[in-house]
């Protein structure tokens, strides 16, 4: 081959490479803990509690606890607190701005101490009737730059709490709209500079800087109040899933066999305009169990929002349970699905975060109930997905 034919080689070859290779959707399981005690573990969150990411679990009614995260197979657990007042619902923040993440439950806060691995939090009760709490969600609602915190369950109501000044004392509530048993999430769906609430299939409009709602019912019958409480619970999430500047609303059945997984499609005008439903891929046929987990984030690396759920041990689809990553292979909303654990081993609640710091989204998540055939012998498990795209 002459000179000439060699660069002419040599450019073909540049010019037709892609112009960034993703990673494959890899990912190695970890126990975290193979003997968590009993059921109705439903609180979760991952925060940096000693100098990187740990997570947090709290038992319905019961013991708040923390992992301590060492490497991937190695994890100390410690006691965070105590008489948790919620279900489900939790989550971190800094409640009073000293720099260090405390944890959200219900109507309760636990302040973090100066040493987390010596000490339990301190509780603190901020509205002592909101108990049973499903779901929790922090985001600045009223454009103060201080987060808020956004609550529901079908015991209460979706509403809102403004972290009072004194954090120690009463917290001021503001009614968003009437609630389904879950299925909240947060985002500025009008594109309006404020962060409005999504419901199942109804988002509201943030006005008057939280003071005021206005609901808007997207064109799906997920969420639908006159339905049994199993088929308005779900799970979402926002991100703009095809490209377009809006922000798409991701929404997974979380409380019953035979679940469905899609995301709805948001018109220009998301107050009026149909909002198109497109059920994610199935790569079997199989019933699949509830999916009581979603995320919405880049998973390989390529930029582009990526979809996580896996399916409950409680209510079980065809298969044994399994964990999901379905690949944006686009970024204009077309996926691909791909099992990421099948190990007899369910999940709910699952949080996902940057754990061992590698640069990629991992996974953390427990049960709510395990299943005796399950592959840790029938009891309660903390598990760690660790994603190996870097």
């Amino acid at each position: 081959m002459n000179y000439r034919s060699v660069c002419l080689a040599l450019l073909t070859l540049v010019f037709c490479l892609p112009a960034a290779v993703a990673a494959e959707m890899r990912f190695k399981h970890h126990f975290g803990d193979r003997n968590l005690s009993g059921s109705a573990w439903g609180q979760t969150a991952l925060a940096d509690l000693d100098g990187d990411l740990d997570f947090i679990t709290g038992r319905s009614g019961g013991d708040v606890i923390w992992y301590e995260y060492h490497a991937a197979d190695r994890w100390t657990r410690h006691l965070l607190g105590r008489n948790s007042p919620s279900e489900v619902g939790g989550a971190g923040l800094d409640v009073n701005r000293d720099g260090r993440p405390d944890f959200v439950a219900g109507g309760a806060w636990y302040e973090n101490p100066s040493d987390p691995r010596k000490m339990t939090f301190k509780r603190h009760v901020f509205d002592a009737g909101l108990t049973k709490v499903h779901d929790v969600r922090i985001a600045d609602l009223d454009g103060d730059a201080i987060p808020d915190v956004v609550t529901m369950s079908d015991r209460n109501d979706v509403r809102w709490y403004k972290v009072n000044a004194d954090p120690t004392a009463a917290w001021k509530a503001t009614t968003i709209g009437p609630p389904v048993h879950s299925g909240i999430c947060t985002g500025d769906i009008d594109a309006d500079g404020d962060t409005d609430v999504v419901r199942s299939n109804v988002w509201f409009e943030n006005l008057q800087a939280g003071r005021k709602w206005v609901s808007h019912r997207m064109t799906e019958p997920w969420g639908d109040t006159a339905l049994p409480w199993q088929d308005n619970a779900t799970q979402t999430r926002t991100g703009d899933l095809n490209g377009d500047s809006r922000l798409d609303v991701v929404i997974a059945d979380g409380e019953n066999r035979n679940a469905r997984i899609g995301w709805l499609e948001a018109p220009s005008d998301p107050k009026k305009g149909r909002w198109i439903t497109h059920l994610l891929p199935k790569a079997d046929t199989a019933a699949r169990g509830a999916y009581h987990c979603l995320h919405v984030g880049d998973f390989n690396g390529d930029g582009r929002p990526d979809v996580f759920s896996a399916e409950m041990e409680a209510f079980c689809g065809d298969r044994p349970p399994r964990w999901f990553v379905w690949e944006n292979i686009d970024g204009k909303g077309n996926f691909r699905e791909h099992v990421v654990l099948d190990a007899n081993l369910g999940a709910h609640e699952a949080v996902c975060g940057d754990v061992d710091a590698d640069g990629d989204l991992d996974v953390c998540s427990k049960l709510w109930l395990p299943i005796k055939s399950n592959a840790n012998g029938g009891r309660n498990h903390f598990d760690f997905l660790e994603n190996l795209a870097k």
